[in-house]
């Protein structure tokens, strides 16, 4: 079980309590308190946090809400603070340096990031500043090509500084350049000094600490040395999709004051997005990010020219459905999408787990079906799903399938439909407004 599970059972043990007493408190508490020790936050602030919980508990009410909504919003606000509290505003960096140790994918994260300034419009330059390690200068310079950035490298040159200087000379006209520096298997003397002399070349509006989220509360201890030692500013953690110790990387950070200003939440160039402890918290509780989701659609959208409001709100037909085939891609998994709506646990599981390979599959058996077809589903009838099984080279078999996860997807999206307008989401406010109208439904309750 995750950490948002745990925390999310925990939670709704308040909810559901038919007497909120200091036991009832007692007992949420201590399963908290597994579930951050699971997510290796130290022990100390485990207990602080909790002890917290409890003081705060029966303190008087304010006006208008009752103990079990004071309790529940306390609690959720006290470990959205440990996450990290407020987002943090990113500066508009013209500069950046990338730091970090071996393993934490700092190279595969400079190019995400430079592709997620690209497509806020920015001119950038990705800077190979990495001498130590062979395969960085043909690693960055694919990655380059792959988002559409330009590169610049040296290759076999040993002074990371002197790329450094180039690089800077070549882009001088651009918006952003982003250097990527070498990492270690450790913070050695070596490397602090390759990293100041870099610093000094480049003078960054922003140096980055990666960080795998791997690591737990070991984290605090890196971004600590790295900022005594080059002057970390912020940090970005990774493979925050897979990782059972993600909590404690988060909150290890917080601790050191070092804000993490992005997650990696895959292996696509696409995954990756500013952190919000608040939105990240409500997602892996099962709460959702409607926020979040639609900030991918929009991007799904300007890559595979599919309009934002036909996602959520057109008649769902085939046609849409291979539409939002088509953006999946840029989405990611369906499991993903799903948990940024809140309805993880809702949807049967082979309806998550749709690969890739599935969904291209699907795809196919739809290039040949007619507009008819798409537009009205209920023709597929015995006839036309042989022919159209034959046309794609599929079997019948496959063509059924296909039909039964849209019917699927169409009595979601039907649900979701009450829910769409992109536009209420961007005012202060909406999200907290969607999700109780969200939780008020029979059919998608948070239980």
């Amino acid at each position: 079980m995750s950490l948002g599970e745990k925390l999310r059972n925990a939670m709704e043990k308040i909810r559901n309590s038919s007497s909120l007493d200091k036991d009832t408190v007692k007992e949420v508490t201590k399963e908290i308190q597994r579930a951050l020790i699971s997510s290796d936050v130290q022990i100390e602030l485990v207990l602080k946090l909790t002890k917290q919980i409890e003081e705060e508990a029966f303190k008087d009410l304010p006006s208008g809400i009752n103990r079990r909504e004071f309790i529940t919003k306390n609690t959720y606000d006290i470990l959205a603070k440990a996450l990290g509290g407020e987002k943090t505003k990113l500066i508009e960096p013209k500069r950046i340096l990338m730091v970090g140790l071996f393993g934490a994918g700092k190279t595969t994260t400079t190019g995400k990031l430079a592709k997620y300034y690209s497509k806020r419009g920015k001119k950038v330059g990705l800077i190979c500043a990495d001498v130590f390690r062979p395969a960085a200068f043909e690693q960055l310079k694919q990655l380059s090509e792959k988002i559409d950035v330009e590169f610049f490298g040296i290759q076999n040159e040993k002074n990371a500084a002197k790329v450094v200087k180039k690089g800077i000379e070549k882009f001088k006209n651009y918006d952003l350049i982003i250097v990527d520096s070498a990492g270690r298997s450790a913070l050695d003397e070596e490397l602090i000094k390759e990293i100041k002399e870099v610093n000094s070349e480049l003078k960054p509006d922003l140096t980055l600490l990666v960080l795998g989220a791997d690591i737990g509360q070991i984290a605090g201890k890196q971004a600590k040395a790295f900022h005594e030692s080059v002057g970390v500013t912020g940090v970005i953690i990774t493979k925050m999709d897979g990782s059972a110790k993600g909590g404690g990387t988060l909150i290890a950070c917080s601790l050191t004051k070092a804000p993490v200003y992005f997650i990696g939440t895959g292996e696509k160039m696409n995954d990756l997005e500013e952190f919000d402890s608040v939105r990240y918290l409500s997602r892996i509780m099962g709460y959702g990010d409607l926020q979040g989701l639609l900030e991918k659609v929009k991007e799904a959208s300007e890559d595979e020219e599919i309009d934002l409001e036909e996602l959520m709100k057109k008649e769902f037909n085939l046609d849409v459905f291979y539409k939002q085939l088509k953006a999946a891609r840029k989405m990611g998994p369906l499991n993903k999408v799903m948990d940024m709506m809140g309805m993880g646990k809702q949807i049967p599981k082979e309806q998550m787990e749709l690969g890739e390979g599935k969904l291209d599959g699907f795809k196919v058996i739809m290039d040949s079906m007619t507009k008819k077809e798409k537009l009205e589903p209920e023709l597929l009838n015995h006839s036309r799903i042989i022919r159209i099984a034959k046309g794609s080279g599929k079997k019948e078999e496959d063509v059924r399938e296909l039909i039964k996860h849209y019917k699927k997807m169409k009595k979601m999206f039907k649900q979701m439909r009450k829910f769409n307008d992109p536009e209420a989401l961007q005012k202060k406010g909406a999200m907290e407004k969607l999700m109780k109208k969200f939780s008020k439904q029979k059919k998608i309750k948070f239980r």
